[in-house]
């Protein structure tokens, strides 16, 4: 299935519009409600670069495993596209030619970049990011994991090293906290480090989506435990 083929699924009843991109097209969520939470709620979210679109067919899998009635310790939000407008397009960027993973309000946001890593004009410029920043606000999570390629590592922000480390013990990917080069304007800048929440960046290196899903399952569950 491709990334064209993939995104209707996300757009139809019981997924959730909460925004639109810059081309128009819906930004859907959806939520799993513990019976019994004993934590705040973890939220996943995928392809914020449209280029890499294995996290959101592996979050397509989690929620149908979530929907067969999944054991969860804490409610679970799911935004499976942040940027649907380069996912159709396989482009790392939006409509606008920003990257939204550098697009976010945190104090070392910068319109100086590099290569293709273009900021936008002032943080939080674009659709996706404000409907995305708006949609955490209500689901005040403790703990976002954002799924990327294509390396081959669980890095994090914020206080998340232990969630990390367990994750990495299920994939075999190994944790770290450096990504190894500058993210200025960064998510997980600005809500692990300077907001303080578990941030997860999930990277997975390039395979088909259900070799990505068999080895990263146990990962993801792991997230949803008290």
């Amino acid at each position: 299935m491709t990334p064209v083929e993939l995104l209707p699924h996300f757009l139809a009843a019981p997924w959730i519009e909460h925004g639109r991109s810059l081309q128009g097209r819906p930004l859907t969520h959806r939520v799993w409600r513990a019976a019994d939470a004993r934590r705040p709620p973890v939220f996943f979210h995928g392809s914020i670069h449209g280029n890499e679109p294995l996290g959101s067919y592996c979050l397509r899998r989690l929620a149908e495993e979530l929907d067969a009635g999944l054991a969860r310790a804490r409610d679970v939000w799911i935004a499976p596209v942040v940027s649907p407008d380069g996912f159709v397009v396989s482009s790392k960027h939006n409509a606008r030619g920003v990257d939204l993973n550098r697009n976010w309000p945190a104090s070392n946001w910068s319109s100086v970049y590099r290569g293709v890593e273009f900021p936008g004009d002032a943080p939080a410029s674009e659709p996706e990011t404000q409907a995305l920043h708006a949609l955490l606000a209500r689901a005040r999570p403790a703990a976002i994991v954002a799924l990327h390629s294509p390396f081959r590592t669980v890095n994090y922000d914020g206080p998340a090293k232990d969630l990390a480390e367990r994750m990495a013990a299920k994939n075999g990917y190994g944790a770290r906290a450096d990504i190894g080069y500058p993210t200025p304007g960064s998510f997980g800048t600005l809500y692990g480090v300077e907001l303080g929440l578990e941030v997860i960046t999930l990277e997975i290196p390039p395979m088909t989506p259900d070799q990505a899903w068999q080895e990263n399952r146990e990962a993801l569950l792991e997230a949803l435990a008290a």
